[in-house]
This record gives structure tokens, C-alpha cells and sequence, in this order.
């Protein structure tokens, strides 16, 4: 075995090791694959919330419209126990339209809340007063009626016993199929103003309660 004497000039000098720092920490090429990620998820994002205002949104209008129903259904059953109540005055109430804010029906001689009214007395009250509940006069809001129905109108009719009340109010959505009550004549189109009854830009729901009330 031969032996081989290793002599200090015979070492090699130490190489230098370079470490790029963008491998290491993941810093090459691929650097723009972060921003792109936040971008896409901020449209996902965006689109979902999009998505849920949306929602909310159809909600509010159901939930409006399903409570100016409950409204209108509550008027109409109260109109026709005031009838029930007062069956010799049919025909006072009967022919009777309201809602009109400008052509409000004439202040009554008395108030039978508070005082004895005679039964002709009291039909000029119960119209009357029926009226401001449809307006919503009872609650304001910045001087603005708050409560009962959207732009309402009312009539009663009927014949030999058989009264029907009927009741439209301005809806959120065009009805192009709607059938308007005459009584609902002054219409409102779906730019809000007011205009002849137009089938194709009617926004107005209708509700028609009937029942038989013998007179007396």
C-alpha cells in the first residue's frame, strides 16, 4: 500500500456558495400569482354581496306588499261590520268612494266617538272616518302620512243586501293583467303620476271583499 503524504499546497481553496434568496423564499417568476389571487377573491366577494343586497331587497318589497295587503284586507272586513252594525243606512254608505286626498269626502255634523249620532249620523261618520284610515292619517311622519295604504281608493257598492267593498292601492310591481275597479278610475301609472287606467302600466293591486247584510 503506497502511501501518499498530503501536503498543504495540495488542498484545494473553498468554493463560495451563492444562495439566491428569491428560490428560498419562493420570490421568482411567479411573484404576480398573490395579487391575483386577492383580485379574483375580492370579485367573488363583490359578487356575492352583490348577490345578497339583491335579496334583501326583493324581501323588503314582498314584506311591503304582503303588509299593504294585511291593510287593505283589515279596512275592508272593518267597513263592512260598520255596515253590519248600521244595517237601516245601507244605502248611505252604499255608492260611497274614498281615498281621493283631494276630494276628501265631507267633514261629518258630529262625532259619534264621542257623541250620541243619530243612525244617518252615523254612516257620515264611518265613511268619513274610514277614509282618514285609509290615508293613514293616525300616523305621520315628517308631515307625511305614514300609515294605511299607498295612494288608496275605495268604493262601496251593491244591491239588495249584497254590498261588496272594494279597495286599490299603488303597488311596487307593473301589473300588466290587472282589473281595476271603477272606483279605482284616477289611476296612477307606473311613473307615479296620474293617468288613465293604462293595462299595460298598471302598478295597482286590488282587493274585493262581498257579503250579504239584510237591510232593516
Amino acid at each position: 500500500m503506497s502511501n501518499r503524504v498530503i501536503r498543504h499546497g495540495d488542498c484545494a481553496a473553498p468554493r463560495t456558495v451563492r444562495v439566491d434568496a428569491r428560490k428560498v423564499f419562493g420570490m421568482g417568476g411567479h411573484s404576480g400569482i398573490g395579487m391575483l389571487e386577492f383580485l379574483i377573491a375580492l370579485l367573488i366577494f363583490s359578487m356575492g354581496m352583490m348577490g345578497l343586497l339583491t335579496a334583501q331587497l326583493a324581501g323588503k318589497k314582498v314584506g311591503h306588499e304582503a303588509a299593504q295587503r294585511s291593510i287593505a284586507t283589515a279596512l275592508v272586513r272593518d267597513m263592512l261590520e260598520r255596515i253590519r252594525a248600521n244595517p237601516g243606512q245601507i244605502a248611505d254608505y252604499r255608492g260611497t268612494e274614498a281615498g281621493d286626498d283631494s276630494h276628501r269626502l265631507p267633514l261629518p255634523d258630529a262625532d259619534c266617538d264621542t257623541t250620541a249620532c243619530t243612525a244617518t249620523q252615523l254612516a257620515a261618520f264611518d265613511v268619513w272616518q274610514w277614509e282618514s284610515l285609509l290615508l293613514g292619517e293616525s300616523e305621520k311622519l315628517a308631515g307625511v302620512y305614514a300609515g294605511g295604504l299607498v295612494s288608496p281608493r275605495a268604493c262601496i257598492t251593491g244591491d239588495a243586501g249584497e254590498i261588496a267593498v272594494t279597495i286599490s292601492w299603488l303597488g311596487a310591481t307593473n301589473f300588466p293583467e290587472a282589473t281595476v275597479a271603477h272606483c279605482a278610475g284616477n289611476d296612477v301609472g307606473s311613473d307615479g303620476a296620474s293617468s288613465a287606467i293604462d293595462p299595460t302600466t298598471l302598478r295597482r293591486q286590488q282587493l274585493t271583499i262581498s257579503t250579504f247584510i239584510e237591510p232593516r
